[in-house]
């Protein structure tokens, strides 16, 4: 689990490497995708060129006249074309989409002549990959000693301890929804607190609707509108 964590934090950091390197450097990369809502609009920070699309306003921008520098340690792109400017910030931050609460690896603070676009940017399955452990239930602590984690892996594996027995099986994830399941399990008996909380992890597991960031980097799994886990980066 401490090496899927370290994988995703070294994805996130890798990204800032990519929108700071030069064109060049940045040849295999694939672009970012931001996306953001009131106003609706799409940003790709691509290798070579950045492209803004505004549907419901009719306005789509490209520009491969690309600046980027640092600023406050955010990766910055600064693009700008016939007169129009386009400045992008990126917060290397867990980031809720404002229509569905799903997580994404980083935040976006845009500006295009004036207008303040922000959203969110990478791909929902970054933002969960890795491992976490379970530090509430419904809102209450875990005893302690008890261990509850969690982790998923790409592309649709999940895998973690419920409390006493480890567990296994699938999970399927897109930009609206999480589901957890089904899960397959060890059979060993624990102290019957520890078989409780069990009980209560894969109930809760099987009822997950969707994910959305936490505060300090937690992620909560949530069940419809309420709070099923809350999880941490596992050390």
């Amino acid at each position: 689990m401490v090496c899927l964590a370290t994988r995703m934090t070294t994805r996130v950091a890798g990204l800032a490497t990519i929108l700071l390197a030069a064109p060049t450097l940045a040849a295999e990369a694939e672009p970012l995708i931001a996306r953001g809502n009131e106003p609706s609009f799409l940003i790709s920070i691509g290798e070579d060129e950045v492209v803004l699309q505004m549907p419901l306003d009719g306005i789509t921008f490209r520009s491969s006249n690309v600046t980027r520098s640092t600023v406050d340690g955010h990766p910055r792109i600064e693009v700008s074309a016939g007169g129009n400017t386009l400045d992008v910030t990126i917060e290397q931050h867990l980031c809720a989409d404002t229509m569905t609460g799903m997580p994404f690896p980083v935040a976006v603070r845009a500006e295009f002549n004036g207008q303040k676009l922000n959203g969110c940017g990478g791909s929902t399955f970054t933002a969960i990959e890795g491992g976490w452990r379970v530090i509430a239930l419904e809102g209450k602590p875990l005893p302690d000693g008890t261990i509850a984690t969690i982790a998923f892996e790409a592309p649709d594996k999940v895998s973690g301890k419920s409390g006493c027995n480890r567990y296994f099986g699938a999970f399927k994830l897109d930009a609206e929804r999480l589901a957890i399941g089904p899960l397959g399990a060890t059979r060993m008996a624990c102290p019957p607190d520890e078989m409780e909380i069990e009980r209560r992890f894969l109930d809760l597991a099987a009822r997950v609707t969707r994910a959305t960031p936490g505060e300090n980097g937690r992620l909560k799994l949530m069940t419809g509108d309420d709070e099923a886990m809350l999880l941490d980066r596992a050390d």
